[in-house]
């Protein structure tokens, strides 16, 4: 049982193993090429199994990110490759290796981690919760916005990796939970299947601002990424979209949630679906919260949060937060008695959903998800800056 697990960091002579576990899970055959671009990749994930009588029966990555947040960089644990072999199933194992990530990225000061679930309810049991969704989008062809002149300039072909990262980098920084892309992450996450086709919108300075990766194939035009820093950038990408008219019957694409491209068209009767996406938890309050750029104040603000959170118990407790004029938190653990009418209740899934902008917390003070006295709600509510979620990649 999970007392008795025996968990091992994975090396290189681990990964044959490690591949064909993920390969029966995900119920997947990797090429040769596909095999040796994950061997290589493997060193610089953090990589935990559990054994048994000397067989890899279950295991998990830990991949070092950046995250967006307020327009700051934070370091973020990535959890993927969660997989069990099947007669290994039902011992405790997924949770003894979750609970074993957290200590890790808690030591490695990755105050925060994402992931992609098989299931949400699955991973609420152990603290994350859903901090990001999309809007996807199918459009006609004759539903497509009519062309409109801008004064900057499309480039079609193959653009400088520069060009594409500044552009990305300005647009990311925009939204909580986006990933700070490396050169790596660029070539081999990015710039990968559905990207063959690439253009860049410029000024009329000359100065790139936006991007279309995208393919063109039976009668389609599959937008992989759209990405525009104002509207005349966003109307030249769709008016060169829409100049594919003769060649496709249909766009797709997905956007952030409040994206307002169908009130945008002159008929808004496209098909729109939103989709949930990835799950945050943060991993150590303490450390999270120190980083975080609240709101200025007029005045500093002090509230008390009761935290709840069963697998990470340095988070547990009591915590004084202050947050001064100027943004900057302070926060740390109170043995003082607090009396309820001072305390906001919350456990981590319902901080996360808040402290990275995904829910307001008078919006989840009245579903029930946090409780508290009004007053200290609203102190928390004018505290947190609000900006939208939002992630192009996957992992």
């Amino acid at each position: 049982m999970q007392d008795e697990m025996e968990i091992q960091k994975l090396t290189v002579n681990d990964f044959e193993p490690a591949m064909a576990l993920s390969e029966y899970a995900f119920q997947v055959v990797m090429s040769d090429e596909q095999k040796e671009k994950r061997r290589t990749q493997f060193s610089s994930q953090d990589i935990w199994g559990v054994y048994e009588d000397g067989q890899l029966g279950a295991k998990l990555h830990i991949i070092p990110f950046q995250t967006y947040i307020h327009g700051r960089s934070f370091e973020m644990g990535g959890i993927a490759g969660v997989a069990t072999w099947p007669e290994y199933r039902r011992k405790g194992w997924v949770a003894g290796l979750l609970k074993h990530a957290l200590e890790e990225m808690n030591r490695n000061k990755q105050s925060i981690s994402f992931l992609h679930p098989f299931s949400f309810g699955f991973y609420r049991k152990y603290g994350w919760e859903t901090y990001v969704e999309f809007k996807r989008y199918k459009v006609p062809t004759a539903h497509l916005s009519s062309k409109k002149a801008t004064p900057g300039t499309i480039r079609r072909g193959d653009p400088d990796l520069s060009v594409l990262k500044e552009v990305y980098s300005a647009y990311a920084e925009r939204y909580n939970g986006t990933l700070v892309r490396d050169d790596a992450r660029w070539e081999n996450s990015v710039l990968v299947n559905g990207t063959s086709q690439r253009a860049v919108y410029y000024d009329e300075a000359d100065v790139a601002q936006g991007y279309l990766l995208y393919e063109v194939k039976e009668n389609k035009f599959t937008i992989k990424e759209i990405i525009y820093l104002n509207e005349e950038a966003r109307q030249g990408l769709w008016t060169f979209i829409a100049n594919h008219d003769s060649m496709i019957q249909e766009v797709t694409l997905q956007a952030p949630a409040s994206d307002t491209l169908a009130f945008q068209l002159d008929n808004p009767r496209i098909q729109q679906e939103i989709v949930p996406y990835f799950m945050a938890r943060i991993v150590s309050v303490e450390q999270f919260i120190s980083q975080y750029p609240f709101a200025s104040q007029d005045s500093p603000v002090q509230i008390v949060l009761q935290v709840e959170d069963t697998h990470a118990p340095w988070n547990e407790g009591v915590w004084q937060l202050n947050v001064a004029m100027n943004g900057t938190a302070s926060i740390w653990k109170t043995s003082e008695t607090i009396t309820d009418d001072q305390t906001i209740k919350v456990d981590i899934q319902a901080l996360t959903a808040v402290l990275m902008g995904y829910r307001r917390p008078t919006e989840m003070a009245r579903i029930g998800r946090i409780y508290g006295p009004e007053v200290a709600i609203k102190a928390l509510e004018q505290a947190i800056p609000e900006r939208e979620t939002y992630l192009l990649d996957f992992f």
